[in-house]
């Protein structure tokens, strides 16, 4: 991942941007998630199986996603915002370096055998990571890789400064699937005050007397509807795209 960073870094690499997109479509899969989801991920009190997730996410490799009543979770720094924060591009407002959090042996304690700053940490701590992010305005995602046999193995708490899964979208081509749900926007409530408009990670909100949501942009994080001051904004089911979670 941070190969592919530092490749986007780089505008006038032209043929390595293109592969590196397409490498990342290939080997790197994520789906968005509200951050109730997110949670519900962590502090989930009984074993889940997901088998043919085709409909869920629309990844190949996304088959069987197994997660344990008391999974392994380790804290480690994002190699996007590491990536980012060498170039110049990390701003801080995103949060801390460490933000991505590693779900499930054998990959957590790799992470946190082998990466120097990474440690397992408690369920109750990666909630409380996951509650920083969403104040922050982060989107969470789930990843999946060939790499962990198709699984999901992280929760990232994404933002547009740093990751390369947003930044990948603006430039055409993304990892990314949508959460399945779509932000909805009450005019009766809404003052166009644009707060919604520049917290939107995919520039799926204009204000024009009123808030208007482009479905075909939207993925469903509910970044807006955390962000509206007079909660105008709610999300509801997309009518076509990826499913959500299984409990949503």
């Amino acid at each position: 991942m941070a190969v592919v960073a530092a490749a986007l870094d780089r505008p006038w690499l032209g043929p390595v941007r293109t592969w590196a997109g397409q490498w990342l479509q290939r080997t790197h899969h994520a789906k968005v998630v509200s951050a109730s989801d997110a949670r519900r991920i962590i502090s989930i009190d009984k074993p889940i199986e997901w088998r043919g997730l085709e409909h869920v996410v629309p990844f190949d490799v996304a088959r069987d996603i197994v997660l344990d009543a008391s999974p392994t979770i380790a804290l480690a720094t994002c190699a996007c915002r590491a990536v980012a924060e060498k170039s110049g591009h990390r701003d801080g407002s995103c949060g801390p370096l460490s933000s991505c959090l590693y779900v499930g042996d054998p990959i957590a304690s790799f992470v946190a055998n082998r990466q120097a700053d990474a440690r397992i940490i408690t369920a109750e701590e990666a909630l409380a990571v996951i509650e920083g992010a969403a104040q922050r305005g982060n989107v969470h995602t789930l990843w999946f890789k060939d790499a962990a046999d198709g699984r999901m193995y992280a929760i990232c708490n994404c933002c547009t400064c740093c990751c390369i899964g947003l930044r990948s979208q603006e430039a055409g081509f993304s990892p990314l699937a949508g959460s399945g749900e779509l932000a909805a926007v009450d005019a009766a409530a809404c003052t166009a005050c644009g707060a919604c408009e520049r917290a939107c990670p995919f520039a799926a909100i204009g204000v024009d007397g009123v808030a208007v949501v482009d479905p075909a942009l939207c993925l469903g994080c509910g970044v807006c509807a955390r962000s509206c001051p007079t909660g105008a904004i709610s999300m509801g089911p997309a009518p076509a795209g990826p499913a959500p979670l299984p409990w949503s």
